[in-house]
């Protein structure tokens, strides 16, 4: 039987790296980024826990075993929020947890999240506070190991840093592609979608979002830790 708790972990399992922090009386604490499930269970050992994941279900099965109890967010919890969404069984419970952390901030307003992390994802809550989609794009490393995986001679890379407009090498080509192909691709949905809906406010979130600068605009705001602040909204609905 689901008991709800006033002082538990949240745990977000995403595709690169996993993010751990304690959370009392609904304030988030030190947010940990870690990237073995030892460590993870060094921390919340016999502790309640809260979990995100868009790993399998044996995620679950080991917090379990270690661990005073798990409840796991899915698609089929309860939201705060409406949802036009066609195939809801599907959807990734970190697009859902930044969602519904958005709906805390939102004001009225149509709200667009963006996590660029793995994926670009793009999701939308209208100023109803219905969420009405999105779309997923490849992040980063998809696209460097694409052009490794699907060339006979382009190198695998690792992005560092900043990158010239116009590569005069190979990899200076390449970085230039992927980082400032990406970076105009992000900024003209932002644009669109300020086209499509008035009174757009912004959500930038995600592992990869620092390599980006992003228009000092009033609309557009960062967020580290939304999928975790979505977490906390998505449990507080089963904790009344």
């Amino acid at each position: 039987m689901f008991k709800a708790q006033k002082s538990y972990f949240i745990v977000d399992a995403g595709n690169t790296s996993i993010k751990v922090a304690l959370v009392e009386n609904q304030n988030i604490g030190t947010v940990q980024r870690v990237q073995t499930w030892d460590e993870v269970l060094k921390l919340v050992k016999d502790r309640h826990v809260v979990l995100a994941s868009v790993l399998g279900s044996e995620v679950h099965s080991l917090l379990q075993l270690n661990t005073a109890s798990v409840y796991q967010i899915t698609s089929a919890s309860r939201l705060p929020f409406k949802s036009a969404y066609t195939s809801m069984d599907t959807v990734g419970v970190d697009r859902l947890c930044n969602v519904a952390a958005a709906k805390r901030h939102f004001l009225d307003n149509n709200t667009l999240i963006i996590d660029i992390g793995t994926c670009v994802k793009f999701d939308l809550l209208s100023s109803e506070g219905t969420y009405l989609g999105g779309s997923i794009a490849p992040g980063i490393e998809l696209r460097y190991r694409s052009l490794n995986d699907y060339t006979n001679k382009l190198p695998l890379l690792d992005f560092k840093g900043a990158v010239p407009l116009i590569g005069q090498n190979t990899q200076s080509s390449i970085h230039s592609g992927i980082i400032n192909g990406m970076s105009n691709e992000i900024q003209g949905m932002i644009s669109r979608y300020e086209i499509d809906f008035d009174q757009l406010q912004v959500f930038i979130t995600g592992g990869d979002a620092s390599y980006f600068d992003f228009p000092q605009k009033s609309n557009i705001f960062a967020n580290k830790n939304l999928t975790l602040e979505g977490i906390v909204e998505i449990y507080k609905i089963h904790a009344l």
